[in-house]
């Protein structure tokens, strides 16, 4: 994939000084390491190369790679870097915006903690000095003695105070500052850090003139807190951020090359990224493939749970398909790389969480516009209540119970709830092979009472058995004058069927050429051959055109269906058969029954979902009498002889009701996904990038259905007691605050948890399991 973009640099240009600090940090960073990112400066570990303009730049991620490409044009035209994140609509806090900003979220959380280790320190001393300042015990009665003592603690406490003031303050109010660039709203942060900067600016002045009390253990304390806050969200960053390293572990960093030369056949250990397609590796049992490929040689089986979810081993022999990251269990292979780097399906799912976790739901952006009303109203609350203690009692009580009101009121938790449940919910679904492409799409899912499902491939395996072959007998009531022809035995019937879907990919074609080559059958020359979506297909065999299809091609083409063959289809079909016709001078000449196999889980998966409250339909092309025959063997409502429009006619009508899913293979039932609110692909192997789904199963166990629908209901009923939660702490802690019942560092220690409150909720996504 490469973009190609007109005059684009890598990061704003020298001349922009509009924010040098973010610019000058970055440079910075890739003046130090060796394949730095393009965007954020940090070290490009999975070096995924993109051209630009003729320029071939490194990435850390798809992430980075992703955001480069959407604000490539506005740092062209010297915007910073912020500014084009913000603008593009991005989400600041996800991982690789943030990497971007604030550096690795591993080492920012880092920096944080040793932060806050020495400013404990720092606050302990001073809370200790401020005990003893508190009390009475040197001042009732040591008279000068006393006070001297007195202004000396407070020097000794204003020592303490201003490192650790100043350690904390400054990147809370730069924090502040860069989001006003940003999004040009206020935040609690600033007035949080203005606050205690102004306590501690009154302390000192109180400390020199010996006149008021000092504060700077409120100072202290309060920013000590709402830094810990801060290092909860980047520690949560980093353990949200988890699955994506689970992913990327299971695919080996080394394989074995094998090398071959004039006299004999070698193998070299090389780096895994190195490998090019058309390669060859030696895979020994216990190691994982490094590559997808195809098996050359050897036979065994492989553990496939991390990218079909499929928990028993699959058998693996020559010529069949191996992917990157799964586990050789006792054979020993030789592959040939078919796909590698981020083209494997690994890399796929990989670059596309990454990229999924950058934009916000519609979920997120309300919270975001709740918040733009909130911090407003909590200025102004905070500004009444200033002065109104002020007015009452004196200018310290304003500061102090106006301070409380904004730590109280600090929308921290507000902020996590909905983006760390989010994240923690597509990192979940990853780890059990489901692909959700977007935020939205999980929004989508938790609204989802109607789900419907396409037939063949999906509720059955795909791979459909000959079952029966019947031709007309040599002499029939039912013909139709000077129409018949000699009469043809059921090898040749499936001969000149198997010849004519050579060219068709649909699932029963492929099956009908299966037995074909099971009987070693030769195909005949087709000439002017063309697929009928729905119906069948045409061609033409030693000059006659020949009709293989359902009913509905025998009705559109009005070939004569005999009695006897009549009889027959209405045995196979009440059978649960599904009845290929095939035709030729007017007159259908035989019928191909091809038996499928329901998968193991959909009676229990779509049991279970109309258990739920989910309705259930299934929608299929096969005749009235097989779709009641599956819908009896279902429980469930079967929607029979549609062709491709009438699936996406039935899904809009349905759509008026309330939002919907269609579950399907996503090849020939492509437009019936695409046109559904959410579109779920089964089975999609190595193809997870499939247009037309929105999330993408890389099993085929239909109870994965089920368990996302379960999953994304989670997410959101956590989303909502976050918010619920949240608003409630705040509405209730600034009622308190307000009527002077709350010291500034009680509200700092009831903010942090709050957000430990929120943090560990969201987190308790990545242990869902059960539905």
């Amino acid at each position: 994939m490469a973009v190609q973009l007109q005059n684009i640099p890598s990061l704003p240009t020298e001349h922009d000084t509009s924010t040098p600090s973010v610019h000058s940090e970055i440079e910075n960073r890739k003046s130090e390491i060796q394949n730095p990112c393009a965007l954020c400066g940090l070290p490009a570990t999975r070096h995924l190369t993109e051209s630009f303009n003729g320029e071939t730049l490194i990435f850390c991620c798809y992430g980075c790679r992703h955001i480069y490409e959407i604000v490539a044009p506005d740092l062209a035209n010297g915007l910073d870097l912020r500014q084009a994140i913000g603008r593009a609509g991005l989400d600041l806090n996800a991982p690789c915006c943030r990497g971007a900003i604030h550096g690795d979220p591993a080492q920012e959380a880092a920096r944080l903690l040793s932060r806050l280790m020495l400013n404990a320190f720092l606050a302990m001393m001073v809370m200790a000095l401020s005990l003893s300042l508190y009390s009475d015990f040197f001042f009732a009665s040591w008279g000068q003695l006393g006070q001297g003592v007195r202004s000396m603690l407070q020097a000794i406490a204003m020592l303490f105070a201003t490192p650790a003031v100043l350690l904390l303050a400054l990147p809370i109010l730069e924090d502040a500052i860069f989001t006003f660039q940003v999004y040009r709203r206020l935040t609690t942060s600033a007035l949080i850090a203005i606050g205690s900067l102004a306590a501690y600016g009154l302390s000192v002045y109180a400390t020199f003139t010996g006149q008021g009390q000092t504060y700077f253990e409120t100072a202290t304390m309060t920013l000590l807190l709402v830094t810990l806050g801060r290092w909860l969200d980047a520690k949560t960053q980093v353990e949200s951020a988890r699955a994506l390293d689970e992913l990327l572990a299971r695919t080996p960093a080394e394989a074995s090359l094998i090398t071959t030369s004039a006299q004999n056949e070698t193998e070299i250990r090389i780096p895994a990224d190195q490998l090019q397609p058309g390669d060859r590796i030696r895979v020994r049992p216990g190691e994982n493939f490094a590559v997808d490929g195809r098996v050359i040689s050897g036979e065994g089986s492989v553990d496939e749970a991390s990218i079909t979810g499929e928990a028993t081993p699959a058998y693996k022999g020559p010529d069949q398909t191996v992917y990157a990251g799964t586990t050789n269990l006792d054979g020993s292979f030789v592959v040939e790389a078919t796909q590698v780097g981020e083209e494997r399906v690994m890399g796929k799912l990989v670059r596309l969480l990454d990229e999924a976790r950058l934009h916000r739901a519609p979920i997120e952006r309300l919270a975001d516009r709740v918040s733009g009303y909130f911090v407003p109203l909590v200025i102004v609350l905070a500004a009444g209540t200033f002065a109104y203690w002020t007015w009452q009692v004196n200018f310290e009580q304003g500061l102090m119970t106006s301070l409380a009101v904004l730590l109280i009121a600090c929308p921290c938790a507000l902020g996590v709830s909905t983006p760390l449940a989010i994240w923690a919910g597509l990192g979940r679904a990853a780890q059990q092979s489901v692909l959700i492409r977007d935020s939205m799409t999980l929004e989508k899912l938790a609204r989802i009472r109607r789900v419907f499902f396409d037939k063949t491939g999906t509720l059955t395996s795909g791979e459909s058995t000959l079952a029966e072959v019947v031709v007309r007998r040599p002499e029939t009531g039912d013909r139709r004058p000077g129409e018949m022809r000699g009469v043809v035995t059921p090898q040749e019937l499936l001969q000149i069927a198997a010849s004519l879907e050579h060219g068709s990919e649909h699932p029963l074609g492929r099956s009908i050429q299966a037995a074909a080559a099971a009987q070693k059958l030769p195909l005949l020359p087709v000439e002017n051959f063309k697929a009928m979506p729905g119906l069948g297909v045409t061609g033409s065999v030693e000059g006659q055109t020949i009709w293989v299809g359902s009913w509905r091609l025998v009705e559109q083409q009005q070939l004569f269906l005999p009695a006897e063959l009549r009889a027959e289809r209405q045995r196979l079909e009440q059978a649960g058969v599904t009845v290929v016709h095939v035709g030729w001078d007017g007159l259908v000449q035989g019928l191909l029954g091809l038996a499928e196999t329901v998968r193991p889980t959909a009676a229990a998966a779509l049991a279970d979902m109309q258990k739920r409250q989910v309705s259930v339909q299934v929608l299929t092309g096969d005749s009235a009498a097989a779709g009641g025959a599956l819908g009896e063997r279902l429980n469930v409502e079967v929607q029979s002889e549609l062709l491709p429009h009438d699936k996406v006619k039935l899904i809009e009508q349905a759509e008026a009701g309330g939002p919907t899913a269609m579950v399907g293979d996503g090849l020939n039932d492509a437009p019936a996904l695409a046109r559904a609110s959410v579109g779920i692909a089964l089975g999609c192997g190595a193809d997870v990038t499939r247009e037309a789904a929105d999330v993408s199963l890389l099993g085929t166990d239909l109870a994965q259905i089920t368990w996302t629908l379960a999953l994304a209901r989670r997410v959101y009923r956590t989303i909502g007691w976050n918010l619920a939660q949240a608003f409630a702490y705040n509405v209730i802690g600034i009622g308190l605050a307000m009527a002077g019942y709350m010291h500034p560092v009680l509200a700092a220690a009831a903010m942090v948890v709050s957000s430990l409150i929120v943090v560990s909720n969201s987190l308790r996504i990545f242990r869902f399991k059960s539905i």
